[in-house]
């Protein structure tokens, strides 16, 4: 088997990672390898592009906290559903023991919502017109759910005072924005 790195480096982390590294490549026979050291910043910049992600692309999804699942908001669901705006929904019971955590002890504020509510789609089967009949039903959002970006989305993720904690949080640990390939909170408070 050929060996991962020719000639070996003096530097020891290097040393380590090959070793660790070589069983896997005696698996098959490799036709081109590199060992380097690489800050987290390069790997990610590599990859990635200067600007945050911006949740194109499909699926398309919506999310929401509803605190009860009333007959106004269970008619609008239904609208979305008929409309087949949406080929997966799905309500999820949230409630429990995540209402004993005080709602300001982390990001994830809404604590007083008893479901979670997701919606798949395109753009092109009207999910977004469907959802806006929606969202005066909920309270809060889901970011892992949500592919729609901006401050409005922000504002329904973080009531004022998390969402100032989280960018007092960036300034901090982030203010060149690093970590920003999921949903971006912008450090400075401007357009995310």
């Amino acid at each position: 088997m050929m060996p991962l790195v020719q000639r070996r480096p003096t530097n020891s982390t290097i040393d380590t990672i090959v070793a660790r590294l070589q069983p896997v490549a005696d698996i098959a026979p490799l036709s081109d390898q590199s060992v380097g050291l690489a800050t987290y910043e390069d790997v990610i910049g590599a990859f990635t592009s200067d600007q945050p992600q911006q949740g194109r692309g499909e699926p398309h999804s919506h999310s929401g906290l509803v605190e009860h699942i009333t007959p106004e908001f269970a008619r609008e669901a239904a609208a979305l559903l008929d409309a087949g705006a949406s080929y997966f929904f799905q309500i999820r019971a949230v409630g429990g023991a995540v209402s004993d955590v005080d709602p300001g002890a982390t990001a994830y504020a809404w604590r007083s919502a008893n479901f979670s509510v997701a919606a798949l789609g395109t753009r092109a089967s009207g999910l977004d017109r469907y959802w806006e009949r929606i969202v005066p039903h909920l309270q809060g959002l889901y970011l892992s759910f949500e592919t729609d970006q901006g401050d409005d989305v922000l504002g329904r993720a973080f009531p004022p005072s998390h969402l100032g904690r989280l960018r007092e949080l960036k300034r901090r640990y982030d203010p060149t924005g690093l970590f920003r390939d999921n949903f971006f909170i912008s450090p400075d408070g401007g357009a995310d």
